[in-house]
Formats: structure tokens, sequence, C-alpha cells
């Protein structure tokens, strides 16, 4: 019997190591994948060269897998807290994801449309609120799925036009939002509330508003992505765009991978993990890795120096920076 009572523990301990969620996730070096295995623009040219989009896989610790991670290069082990925001499950977490990704594809469409001087029209709806900062007065009166309409009776046409709105508002200022929940619309009231310490950038305390649209083009452009979130692949998205209803081939033939978000405006955005999206690019064959400018550029030059590789890191701040870089090369 207490051979059988130890026995049964060795395998709750060994069952616990293996499936017991901690509170941590890892990261680690995902895939590069062409951009134009899932995106087609209607009557666009794909040609020989690629533009690859680079991910970070990721997953809930064990504490196997925690204990792997210590010894795996490129690999990270962090605190859940770095994800998920306060109160957020990781359902929630999915779902925000999912929308940081249909916003970006959107951001990306719109700007590489212009570019390209083809047909593009938004109709914009409001702001979809993520989720109330934990311990913001908008947390009393803001729910995660709330889309903002107007600011003191005043529409907004564009994500852009609601932060201008927001910033001419001064730390302490009442403000009335205009919202719809669950098919129906309220207005509520919150105050106006300093982002840093100086008081110079203010807000109405919600994470990552994200803009409720519609987005029309001619020609039409499809994405068939899956299984796949966040924002970071917007840079390579509009490339890809641009590159399908302009003529030539902008990657010359190349293997091209790149990170970064990307705004209605061409402005490329930090993202997360450049350190090991670095790593999967080399795995795939890229001679070329677009960064944003800043901190992710140097998180990228100090793996390139442990990979040993030959990928040209290039830090760009702008999609045009990026695309004149490869008609350089051209």
């Amino acid at each position: 019997m207490k051979s059988l009572k130890i026995g049964f523990g060795l395998l709750v301990a060994v069952l616990m190591f293996l499936f017991v969620p901690l509170p941590y996730y890892i990261t680690y070096p995902g895939e590069a994948t062409s951009i134009e295995r899932f995106m087609t623009v209607e009557d666009g040219e794909k040609e020989p060269g690629e533009l690859m989009m680079v991910t970070i896989s990721q997953r809930r610790a064990t504490p196997l897998w925690l204990v792997g991670s210590w010894f795996t290069p490129f690999t990270e082990a962090s605190p859940s807290s770095r994800y998920l925001y306060d109160g957020e499950g990781e359902q929630d977490y999915e779902r925000r994801q999912q929308l940081l990704m249909a916003s970006s594809q959107q951001a990306a469409i719109q700007y590489a449309y212009a570019l390209a001087e083809a047909d593009v029209d938004v109709d914009f709806n409001g702001m979809y609120v993520s989720a109330p900062i934990t311990g913001s007065l908008a947390s009393n009166v803001l729910k995660p799925g709330d889309v903002i309409t107007a600011i003191d009776g005043r529409a907004f046409m564009s994500r852009l036009d609601f932060l201008d709105q927001v910033a001419t508002f001064e730390a302490g200022d009442e403000v009335t939002l205009t919202i719809e929940r669950d098919g129906r619309e309220r207005v509520v009231t919150t105050l106006v509330q300093p982002l840093d310490r100086s008081g110079d950038r203010v807000g109405i305390g919600i994470y990552e508003p994200l803009p409720v649209q519609d987005v029309v083009t001619d020609p039409s452009v499809a994405f068939e992505l899956t299984n796949v979130g966040g924002p970071s692949a917007g840079l390579m998205f509009t490339l890809e765009i641009y590159d399908q209803l302009t003529p030539g081939d902008l990657a010359n033939g190349e293997r091209i991978a790149g990170t970064g978000t990307v705004d209605e405006e061409g402005n490329v955005g930090p993202i997360g993990g450049a350190w090991q999206k670095i790593v999967a690019a080399d795995r795939a064959g890229a001679t070329v890795f677009f960064v944003p400018d800043g901190p992710n550029y140097e998180e990228a030059r100090s793996s390139l120096d442990r990979l040993e590789s030959d990928i040209e890191v290039v830090p760009v701040k702008t999609v045009e920076e990026a695309i004149r870089y490869l008609e350089s090369m051209n």
C-alpha cells in the first residue's frame, strides 16, 4: 500500500511538471511566411521575390517549458502580466490580438492603396475599447467591447481625428462619451487623465483604442490568415499590397523579411520580440530584415552577432523608407 501511494504521488508530480500552467508565457522564434501565400489583390502581380512576415511563437508555461526555456537559445519566459491587462483572461487576450491584426491589415490597405494611387474608401464607425485602464475613472463607465462614437457630442472621422480631439483637453477636464454597447447607444461621463508624470500627454483611460471601420477598395484585396494575431506585420502587409498593385518585383527576386506596425499615414512603429524574429527570418533564408528604427534595431543587431549571419538589418521609420531601400537594390 505504501509503495502504491509513493507511485501515485510520483505520477501526480510528473503530471504537474508536464501540464500545470504557470503565470508565465514562453516565447521563441516562430516562422517567416511569404505574404502572397495568404494575401491577394484582385488581378495583382505576384513576382518571384518574396516579402515575408515574421512571427514569434508563444505558449503558456508549464514547469517543463519553463525549465527548458532556461537552456534554449533565443527563448524567453516572461510574467503573464507583461501580456495580459489586469482582469483580462486568455480568451480576451486572444480576441484583442485578432482585433490588432485586423486593424493592422486595414491600415496597411489604406496606406498602400493611397501610395499606389488606387481607389480606397473608409467607412469609419468609431473607436473600439480594448479595455479601460485598471484604476482609471474610465473603468467605472467603460467596458471592453464598447465603441466610442463621439466626444462631447462631436463625432470623429478617423482614428487620428479621435486622438487629435482627445489631445485638445487637459487633465481633469470632464468629457461626455457617446458609446455603443450591446447594440444600444449610451452617454457616459468621465475625466481626462494624464498618461505620464509630466502631464503633457492625456487620455481618457483606455488601452489600445482600435478603429471600427470598413475599408472598401478597387481592386479588392483579401486576407486568408488564421491563428496569427497582433499588429507587427503591418509594414510587410503594406509592402506586399503595394507590390501587387504596381509593376515590377519590389523584392527583386530576393527573400525580404521584416516587422513593424504601420498606421494609415505610413509610419512604422515598435514591436515586441525583434531579437527573436530576426532568427526566424535568418532561418528562412531572408537577405534583408526590416525593423523599426530605435530600440528594436538594437535588439535585432544583438541577435545578429549571436547568429553569425550575413542578413542585412535595415532600420526604417516609414513605409516609404523601406520602398526606397528595396528600389535601390533593383
